[in-house]
């Protein structure tokens, strides 16, 4: 009988997402984010290099349509990993690295009460169900790299991890800072130290040993692909004029493609 109930919490709360991001589709802001990245036709010869698990809220759709997800979590899990792709990609600060930040905090507003209602928050992030990973696959289409590659248990970070964690996370700075805060703020609070008197916001701590081994791989996931686009940044900005070489393609901002897109 218990179980019967939980099943039955659980296909609600799915029903729940698939209005939710029904809901988000007819929005006109998530329009850039409906459909796979044609990274082809857009000329971004360097999105495959530095987003391995392409989503989309299609892709979500119709996953929730052919019931691919067991759990709600399992589907937000793929939701906010359209909006990291976008960060990730695109510059700090453009239209579409602050749309993508807005949407996230939208998105989780919502999600929470789905969690509230349906109390699916219990085992949002110890699911040991196989989800898809794409390492390996091709990102030339979002929905078939989501679907395929298997994802299994994190290891938990090795010292030597967590201390190169440590030191690249106050490296990205700025609104990618402030999205790694509001994931740990999220998933788990607790590894959040604030001084004695609620300190300001730029004297809180993490505390790395406190995160959870999927949420420590996956935001330092985030932050070293960050980082490689700083650094392709920095380095394509001498090559802006390039173009019948291809240097250009590999250059283009994110911005200015999705840009494209949404047009």
């Amino acid at each position: 009988m218990g179980r019967s109930s939980s099943n039955n919490s659980k296909q609600e709360a799915l029903r729940k997402m698939s209005k939710l991001v029904s809901s988000m589709m007819t929005k006109s802001d998530t329009a850039p984010f409906r459909e796979p990245v044609n990274w082809r036709e857009l000329e971004l010869w360097d999105y495959p290099k530095i987003i391995k698990r392409p989503m989309d809220l299609g892709t979500v759709k119709r996953k929730l349509e052919s019931t691919q997800y067991e759990t709600a979590n399992e589907c937000a899990e793929d939701i906010r990993l359209i909006w990291s792709n976008c960060m990730t990609y695109n510059q700090e600060g453009s239209d579409f690295y602050l749309l993508a930040q807005a949407l996230s905090r939208k998105f989780e507003d919502r999600f929470r009460k789905v969690r509230a209602e349906y109390d699916v928050g219990g085992d949002a992030y110890d699911n040991t169900k196989s989800k898809s990973d794409g390492k390996g696959g091709s990102a030339e289409n979002g929905s078939g790299s989501a679907a395929g590659g298997k994802m299994g248990d994190h290891k938990p970070p090795t010292l030597e991890e967590k201390t190169q964690f440590a030191g690249n996370i106050f490296k990205i700075g700025g609104d990618a800072l402030g999205y790694v805060m509001q994931v740990i703020d999220l998933r788990c609070p607790q590894a959040i130290e604030r001084g004695n008197n609620g300190a300001a916001e730029d004297e809180l701590e993490i505390n790395v040993d406190t995160l959870d081994p999927r949420t420590f791989a996956e935001l330092d996931r985030f932050i070293q692909d960050k980082l490689l686009v700083n650094s392709h940044s920095g380095r394509s900005k001498s090559s802006k004029s390039k173009g019948a070489d291809g240097n250009n393609g590999g250059s283009a901002s994110g911005s200015a493609a999705f840009g494209k897109r949404k047009r």
